[in-house]
């Protein structure tokens, strides 16, 4: 039977853009994640769509950042830890970029593992 590791599960919804600041700090997130968290995916020019008031429907393309924290969401004490992490990561992103508006989410994922080996049936 298969194990499920319990992981936290953090996105960050960065903008696409071509400004210097914008591949910078994708390259300084990519670099966090994968060294203080063991690593990241990246999604690159994922279309997205808002609905802004003055101009209508708007499509934007992003990077989706992801990363797999050993964590587990359901320890309280765990959970006021990632939560903290994405809003101070958010409040950077929102400083160093022109946007008035990030996306970072946080929730509870599991992962699949094969189970480890019964010694007993492997006698030799």
């Amino acid at each position: 039977m298969p194990n499920f590791g319990a992981k936290v599960r953090v996105e960050v919804y960065l903008p696409k853009r071509h400004a210097r600041p914008y591949r910078e700090t994708l390259a300084w997130l990519i670099d966090e994640l994968t060294t203080v968290r063991g690593g990241c995916s990246v999604h690159e020019n994922v279309a997205g769509y808002y609905y802004s008031p003055f101009r209508g429907l708007i499509e934007d393309h992003i990077c989706l950042v992801y990363s797999d924290f050993e964590m587990d969401w359901s320890h309280a004490s765990e959970q006021a830890e990632v939560l903290d992490y994405c809003a101070k990561l958010k409040q950077f992103l929102l400083e160093n970029l022109w946007e008035e508006e990030i996306l970072v989410s946080a929730y509870p994922v599991s992962h699949v593992s094969e189970p480890s080996p019964d010694p007993l049936l492997h006698n030799s």
